[in-house]
């Protein structure tokens, strides 16, 4: 029996879109350029958190507007019987949400989003070829800290400098690269590229996850796709941000 909808009715909102209203429980600085502020809701009590790199949809309060601003960040902790979820901020200094996030307090509200997408290993691949910049490694960090053992893994992060190495723990087989770009411009260095496409890959054991600026994952993309032929199904890829573009939304991307 086909339903009749009225052209005036409210369509039912999808959960991962649903606001959920949260408070700082804890906020500190995780290295020179990151700052994890703990969220708590007790609306956080049903959050199907169910994979690693999860994200969520942060809304923070802006002075220029009523509206709220909001952007994309990964879930680096979740705590459900505490009702907290541990989000990492990457203090560059330029947007709403960092600026909020640079000077958050416990007590401070925002509203969440999610969670959605997240990192689903192949039960078929042995290697794991990851990589990102600093806007990545809350995934990154998440992802491996998730991997069981048995799995052998090569990572490449691109920070800022030096004072953002972070210790990751997994029980995989890591191999984890930190490359500091000393003060260059975000965007503008080209090692972590380099160092993804020299890495060694097998199609037949191989997958590879990479998410920094839309331009070197188009690139890095290409070469996985087109030059190791690598299938489809092993290559996720996302341009996190875009530079010169504030609020950037990578169309081909797989995050």
């Amino acid at each position: 029996m086909q339903r009749h909808v009225s052209p005036g009715a409210a369509r039912p909102i999808p959960p991962e879109r649903r606001l959920r209203v949260a408070e700082v429980r804890r906020a500190f600085e995780v290295s020179s350029h990151m700052r994890r502020l703990t969220l708590a809701s007790t609306a956080l009590m049903d959050f199907p958190v169910r994979r690693p790199a999860q994200w969520v949809k942060v809304f923070v309060p802006t002075s220029e507007s009523d509206k709220p601003s909001g952007r994309a960040y990964t879930i680096r902790h979740f705590r459900e019987d505490l009702c907290e979820i541990d989000v990492d901020f990457v203090l560059h200094g330029e947007g709403p949400c960092s600026t909020w996030a640079a000077a958050a307090n416990p007590g401070d509200v925002v509203q969440i989003a999610g969670p959605r997408a997240g990192f689903q290993r192949d039960p078929d691949v042995s290697h794991l070829l990851i990589g990102g910049d600093e806007t990545a490694l809350p995934a990154i960090g998440s992802i491996l800290e998730a991997l069981p053992p048995g799995l052998s893994v090569e990572a490449f992060v691109e920070i800022p400098d030096d004072g953002d190495v972070q210790v990751i723990r997994s029980k995989a087989d890591v191999h984890l690269t930190w490359l500091s770009r000393n003060g260059a411009e975000a965007g503008t260095a080209t090692a972590l590229a380099e160092a993804m496409m020299r890495a060694e890959t097998s199609a037949e054991r191989s997958a590879v996850w990479f998410a920094a600026e839309a331009a070197t994952v188009r690139a890095v993309r290409r070469h996985f796709q087109n030059d190791r032929a690598l299938p489809r199904s092993r290559i996720s890829m996302s341009g996190y941000w875009k530079k010169g573009e504030t609020d950037f939304r990578d169309s081909e991307g797989d995050q």
